[in-house]
């Protein structure tokens, strides 16, 4: 749940400062290396045009949960890479803009995210997206959703998605809904539930003013749609009633 917000005060200040002033050199580094490292991996690395762009994207979030590091205190129970079906369907929470960041504190980097037009439109991610592959889920139909998902997940990438389908206002779980858990079970790929802690109080939903806060980014053990079949025509809802419990679960545990 987010806390209530207290004045801004110099520390918040110095952490603004180091966070955005941080994040402007980390993209500007990454427009820089961007068409060297492409090549790299395409050439030497043998890397699809998508691999390569997501490669970067990885990096390019990995760099931010280092630079998270400096400024507020972070958790990360995310495991190895063998932890992940490969492909598989992680399925986090939503408090924050920055929480799509927080997925390069994942160990596998071959992932596409589903999210609305607007990031699209954003300067640099927008480019970085669409060479990504990743999915507009706005001007997409629910069987176009699922045709490409089914195609990303058949060539072996994974896909993230967040079932809230926006950020929370006050970090309490919203409506989930069922496009994760419907290509689940028509793939039979497994759900990884990510949780995260913390961050709607760092950055609250409509706020650019970063506050003090405990992040936690934690990965949960994997929900099998099989699990779920017997449940017939209301499988998916069985499946992501399940899921957001477990979340939920997780929001309530105290802080470490």
């Amino acid at each position: 749940m987010a806390a209530a917000h207290q004045p801004p005060t110099c520390a918040d200040g110095v952490r603004n400062l180091v966070h955005y002033g941080g994040l402007t050199l980390l993209t500007l580094i990454t427009i820089v290396l961007s068409p060297p490292l492409y090549i790299i991996l395409r050439r030497l690395g043998g890397a699809t045009s998508g691999q390569a762009v997501r490669r970067i994207i990885w990096v390019y979030g990995r760099a931010w949960t280092w630079l998270l590091r400096l400024v507020v205190p972070v958790r990360i129970g995310t495991g190895d890479a063998a932890d992940y079906p490969a492909p598989c369907i992680i399925v986090a929470n939503h408090q924050s803009f920055f929480d799509a960041f927080c997925m390069g504190a994942l160990p596998i980097y071959d992932l596409v995210f589903v999210v609305r037009s607007w990031p699209f439109r954003i300067p640099f991610y927008g480019p970085y997206m669409r060479r990504g592959e990743y999915l507009n889920s706005e001007h997409l139909s629910c069987d176009e959703f699922l045709d490409q998902a089914v195609q990303r997940l058949n060539n072996g990438i994974s896909v993230i998605i967040f079932p809230e389908g926006t950020r929370s206002p006050d970090g309490q779980l919203g409506r989930f809904y069922s496009g994760a858990f419907k290509l689940s079970l028509q793939t039979g790929v497994p759900v990884i539930p990510i949780c995260l802690r913390g961050m709607g109080d760092f950055l609250p939903r409509g706020g650019v003013w970063l506050r003090k806060a405990s992040i936690t980014i934690k990965k949960m053990a994997p929900v099998f749609p099989a699990d779920f079949k017997a449940a017939g025509p209301g499988a998916h809802l069985a499946m992501r009633k399940h899921v957001k419990a477990l979340l939920a679960t997780a929001l309530r545990e105290p802080a470490e």
